[in-house]
Formats: structure tokens, sequence, C-alpha cells
């Protein structure tokens, strides 16, 4: 038995020792989703298996395509928010864990003071989180079932552990995607402000036109999109939690005027603000999402 093995079994013998699952399952979000800020005991691991979205951690926007997974750790403040074009698909799973401490030392994605882990090339990640939520759905004895989502759980400790180590190594901030990360920090920090595409590109050292092609690669959608999913997040919120005229939301969403502003988010969102001001005051936002298993 290699030290691994006994730590697992060692925690699992332990009385402290338990896996609560608050939520698993494969959901469907449609174009333009947002869920606001909020944050559980729970750790939250999504998986995109469609489409593409927008993970808000502690004022950090994180682009999430297809293959990514994002782990969120317990009390921290996130938001989620979908692409303005298309529909999203995630396995989705929140579980709080207790007697782990002998395992943090050997497994990076249990140890302390994380807030989250992002992580590509996840499908592997993702068969074992979808197994996870078949077990956990199923029709079964209540100490078989607990059995199978213990050891469930470990193999996607140890798989989500060796991705993180993999990615540490590997992570030079160097080349394309240290760059596309450099301007996607510079739209989050300024994305209420008038943004240019040629003076962006002027201000990296590359042209427009790579600047479009390699944000869609490494981001699942266009710096375009991206930019005014944003916009169009931040005035939901203006328009849910404030009286805010569209003129005052405009202005301080970047769309310059309310007419445009308004032409925006009629053709993302398929209504007007005077109408998602209505429709979403004292709706919950879970209403609006499918689960698919």
């Amino acid at each position: 038995m290699n030290r691994l093995e006994y730590c697992m079994a060692k925690t699992m013998l332990q009385p402290s020792f338990e896996i609560k699952i608050r939520n698993a399952g494969v959901y469907r979000f449609p174009p333009a989703y947002r869920f606001e800020t909020h944050n559980h005991r729970e750790i939250e691991i999504n998986y995109i298996n469609h489409g593409s979205c927008i993970m808000g951690i502690n004022g950090i926007f994180l682009p999430l395509k297809r293959g990514d997974c994002l782990a969120v750790y317990s009390g921290i403040p996130h938001q989620f928010i979908v692409d303005t074009r298309e529909t999203c698909r995630i396995t989705q799973l929140e579980f709080a864990l207790k007697g782990i401490e002998g395992l943090k030392e050997e497994l990076p994605f249990l140890r302390d003071g994380l807030e989250y882990q992002k992580l590509s090339g996840c499908e592997n990640v993702n068969d074992l989180m979808e197994n996870i939520c078949r077990i956990f759905r199923a029709s079964k004895e209540e100490e078989e079932k607990e059995a199978l989502l213990h050891l469930g759980f470990f193999q996607l400790f140890i798989e989500l552990s060796g991705k993180i180590e993999g990615q540490s190594k590997g992570k030079s901030k160097k080349g394309k995607a240290g760059r596309i990360a450099e301007i996607i920090s510079y739209i989050n920090e300024n994305c209420e402000k008038e943004i240019n595409m040629e003076e962006l590109a002027r201000k990296y050292g590359v042209s427009s036109r790579y600047i479009r092609k390699c944000f869609q690669e490494e981001t699942g959608m266009s710096c375009q999109t991206y930019i005014s999913t944003l916009r169009i997040a931040k005035a939901k919120e203006l328009l849910w939690f404030t009286s805010k005229s569209a003129t005052e939301i405009a202005h301080e969403t970047g769309f310059g005027s309310s007419q445009y502003f308004c032409r925006v988010f009629q053709q993302y969102t398929e209504m007007t603000p005077l109408e998602y001001r209505n429709l979403w005051r004292g709706q919950k936002a879970e209403e609006l999402c499918i689960i698919d298993f």
C-alpha cells in the first residue's frame, strides 16, 4: 500500500469523515442567464459541456469554454454569467467535506487557503463528475450508495490534483495564452469605458486580427461578445437592484447612449431594459435553468 492509499484508507475510517452532497447534476442555462453573487459552505465544481460562460470570483472574471473546469472553494463569493449568444450546459457538484485533514498534503485540490482552481482539458474530470451524479440520483441502498460515492469522490480528487500539479508545472504565462490573459484582465478592469480594438492591439503589440482569433480560441467567445456580456451583466445588476434610469445605466456600463444601450440589450436578451426590470423583480434565477439529468 502506497502513502496515498494509506492516507485515504485512514481518512475513511475516521469517525469525523463525511462527504455531504448538496447538489449534483447536469444543467442547461439560457443565453444571457445570470446568477447573482453568492457564497456557500460547500465546494462547487463546474465543468463546461457546451457553450461558454463567465464566472466572477471576488471581482475577478474568468471566461470558461467547453472542456474547462472551475472549482470554487467554501465561502468564496462568486457569480455566474452565460454568454449572451448561446446556451451553456454544465456538470455541477456542490459538496461539503469533513475529517479530511490527513489528505491535504497528499492532494493539492484539498489544501487550505484556496479560493478557486481553473483547469483546462478536463474531459476525464467530467466523466468522474457525471458518474458521481448518476450514483447520487440512483435508487440504491444507502450503505452501497455511500461507499460508491466515497470512491467516486476520491477518484475525482486524485484526477483534479493531478491536473493542478501538471498545470502549475507548465504555467509560464508566456505566449498566446499569457497575452490573452493580460488582455482579459485589462477588459475586466475597463469594460465600463470605451474599448477600441485597434488601440487595444497597439497597447499589447499585436494586430487586432490576432486578438480576435486568439481570444476566440482561448475563451470560446469573441472579444466583443465578452465585453458585451460583462456590460449587459452589469446592466442587469443595476436594473435589478437600483432604480437608475436607462441613461444612467448606459453611462455606467460603457454603452455611451441610452438608445444604443436599449438596442443592444434587446438584441441580446429579447426584451427591453424595462421589461427585464419588471420580469426579474422577485423571481428566482434557479427557475430559468433546465436540469438535463
